[in-house]
């Protein structure tokens, strides 16, 4: 069992235990949650969650829940790697793309039979897809977070810089430009983080939708790559063309996404494309509150709107837990319209429909901001397929986009290469 503290920091091959037993001698049972979150941090996310953990503590004496916060780039190897021991969690967050992952590593069981009664009743309020939570056939997840992907504008900066918002892709790019150039390079324009750190998230959650929104896929029916298309080249090419008309500069191979919502939050940063469960934190910082504004993607004809992925956090239950009925009622609790609405005030877009008449949303300060996109979701959501390697898949691109955006690989060959090499080594 993991120590009695809330809170452990976790690095590479700290964590082995299991959360299982009752160390408690009380009769209660100890269940470990291990998740990206930190109560004890700034993120209102977090602080939600805390109270969700102490609602449900409070609500039951058959079990306690202790959480255990590890960072998001190193949390998937943790669970895996302590699961394989015959440790690990009991409840564990996963994030939508690394579930096959968990799956292929062991560390999460099925919850249909536990889940077959509740989502008889309780299924058709989920607005998230909730079939892509199942790995060939199982329901291995539940969503409890939904995510869509916005451009996200500093209006101050714009104001400074005499930019209007742009309205299709090639006019963010034209301000972008603008921005950079009359910042004297100061500012990022627009910034499509290129770091391979953090498995190149922030490539990649702009050259899926921008393949979508071509007409093309990264992962097809069948499970092989198929960004290699003419949609794919499409969408390589409008990366490169932010680089190559000044929106940004080489600064963008150390961003990955935290450090682009870092730079929108310290005024480096202009415009961006970035995700909805990062917005109330990053208006929390100083000096940004309001001056951040979100839309949904403009696409490539005016009045278009470019595809948002389908992604969002889920719990799972770990392989190793003696207490199954224990982590299946906290999962019920974490998924209940209250626990909802509690995360729906921290700027979390909500899985359940009836949430959105719930106070805590209908009487947000944001609260038409949130509609907004709960139907950009329902109207361009895009669900992707993710593969258990998709996180060497999504490494590879973006060190393959390095290349093509800055040093002037052809975009063609670049993506055929990296999609033939993938295709060959499928499993």
């Amino acid at each position: 069992m993991l120590g009695a503290a809330t809170i452990a920091a976790a690095g590479t091959g700290s964590l082995a235990g299991c959360g299982s037993d009752d160390g408690s001698g009380d009769g209660v049972a100890d269940l470990q949650l291990w998740t990206f979150l930190d109560p004890t941090g700034t993120d209102p996310r977090g602080k939600a969650l805390q109270e969700i953990v102490d609602g449900f503590n409070a609500s039951q004496s058959a079990a306690r829940v202790t959480v255990t916060s590890i960072n998001f780039a190193k949390i998937d190897g943790e669970v895996i790697r302590a699961a394989n021991t015959g440790g690990g969690p009991d409840i564990v967050n996963i994030y939508l793309p690394q579930l096959a992952q968990h799956v292929e590593g062991g560390s999460i069981q099925p919850i249909d039979d536990f889940a077959k009664d509740w989502l008889a009743k309780t299924g058709s309020d989920y607005l998230f897809p909730i079939d892509s939570a199942k790995i060939d056939g199982e329901l291995m997840a539940l969503p409890w977070e939904s995510r869509v992907w916005l451009l996200w504008y500093r209006k101050d900066l714009l104001d400074k810089y005499g930019v209007t918002p742009p309205t299709t892709l090639d006019e963010a790019v034209a301000a972008g430009a603008a921005i950079r150039k009359a910042s004297g390079n100061k500012v990022t324009g627009f910034a499509i983080g290129l770091s391979e750190q953090s498995l190149g998230a922030d490539f990649m959650e702009k050259f899926d939708p921008l393949t979508a929104g071509y007409g093309g896929t990264i992962i097809g029916p069948d499970g092989s790559a198929s960004f290699a298309s003419d949609a794919g080249v499409q969408a390589m090419t409008m990366i490169k063309s932010f680089g190559d008309a000044g929106a940004f500069g080489r600064e963008v191979l150390t961003m990955g996404a935290d450090e682009v919502v870092n730079g929108v939050k310290a005024g480096t940063v202009a415009m961006a494309i970035a995700g909805s469960f990062r917005v109330a934190a990053t208006r929390s910082a100083d000096g940004v509150g309001a001056n951040l504004v979100t839309t949904p993607v403009p696409g490539v004809t005016a009045g278009s709107r470019l595809p948002t992925a389908v992604a969002g956090q889920t719990l799972a239950m770990g392989a190793n837990t003696e207490h199954p009925e224990q982590v299946w009622a906290f999962i019920q609790y974490y998924l209940s319209v209250e626990s909802q609405a509690k995360f729906a005030g921290a700027g979390v877009l909500p899985v359940l429909r009836s949430v959105y008449d719930q106070p805590a949303v209908a009487q947000a300060s944001n609260a038409a901001e949130l509609l907004e996109w709960r139907d950009y979701l329902a109207a361009d959501g895009k669900v992707s397929v993710y593969p258990a390697d998709y996180s060497e898949l999504s490494t590879n691109l973006v060190k393959a986009a390095q290349k093509m955006v800055f040093d002037g690989a052809a975009i063609p060959a670049g993506l055929t290469e990296v999609q033939n090499q993938y295709n060959q080594n499928r499993k």
